[in-house]
């Protein structure tokens, strides 16, 4: 049985269905601290929480166990996988396709996030931290165009900024900005890009003042980074346009 919790499932009230119950789920599910392996309530018993049919509660089921949060065994119930913080960021970045928010609403909630993000790097990157970033840095300083290993470098180095804040909740939240950035670039017209001399530049100042535990530097320099991003992402918009 699933442990009990003061988080309470409440009747939903109007046939918006699927979408609220899948709501109310994903916030059971955190507010219970379901650990893996640990069963749900039955449908039926969902279903009588929340007020709404059982075939919306099992379509709500259905997309926490795509995104993987949830897996259901025949004859035995639905229970929580054992990646369900991953599962989680994953839901992050549907919901934000599913709001529609722009791509600059996204470079602007990411400024937001990592300008601070960095400042505790330069204060809590350990010796691991490091060495990680600095092989990302080497494969991008290695290639000489906007290639798919240079994107893949690129977007690994802000990863591991968020994990070097030593922040779970931070090191999620950038991932999942990142992982939906690094899909809408992928899909861009990044092969009429050049790699400018800020591009990688940039990123060997800003792993240079993590190194040296300059804070302030790592403000300065990261905002200076992302603010050459959405200038970056403006071109890609506006090269974009010009070919519809």
């Amino acid at each position: 049985m699933a442990n009990q919790s003061s988080y309470k499932l409440t009747p939903i009230h109007r046939a918006s269905i699927k979408d609220l119950a899948l709501e109310q789920l994903k916030q059971y599910i955190v507010a219970s601290d379901l650990t893996p392996g640990q069963r749900l309530p039955s449908e039926r018993e969902l279903a009588e929480q929340l007020g709404v049919g059982r075939n919306s509660v099992r379509e709500a089921l259905k997309v926490l166990e795509a995104v993987g949060v949830v897996t259901s065994r025949i004859g035995e119930g639905t229970f929580i996988t054992a990646q369900t913080g991953a599962s989680f960021g994953r839901m992050l970045g549907f919901g934000l396709a599913a709001w529609g928010g722009s791509i600059m609403e996204i470079l602007e909630a990411r400024q937001m996030i990592e300008v601070e993000a960095a400042r505790t790097a330069a204060a809590k990157a350990d010796d691991d931290d490091l060495a990680q970033l600095e092989a990302e840095l080497l494969q991008m300083e290695a290639v000489q165009e906007f290639s798919p290993t240079y994107l893949k470098a690129d977007m690994n180095f802000h990863r591991l900024i968020g994990q070097a804040t030593h922040n779970a909740i931070v090191a999620q939240i950038m991932a999942d900005i990142i992982d939906l950035l690094e899909e809408t670039l992928a899909e861009a017209h990044t092969d009429e890009l050049p790699i400018t001399a800020e591009g990688t530049g940039s990123h060997r100042a800003l792993f240079a003042a993590i190194q040296q535990r300059d804070a302030t530097l790592v403000e300065q320099l990261m905002r200076q980074h992302l603010q050459f991003s959405i200038e970056l992402w403006q071109i890609l918009i506006s090269l974009g346009a010009a070919k519809q």
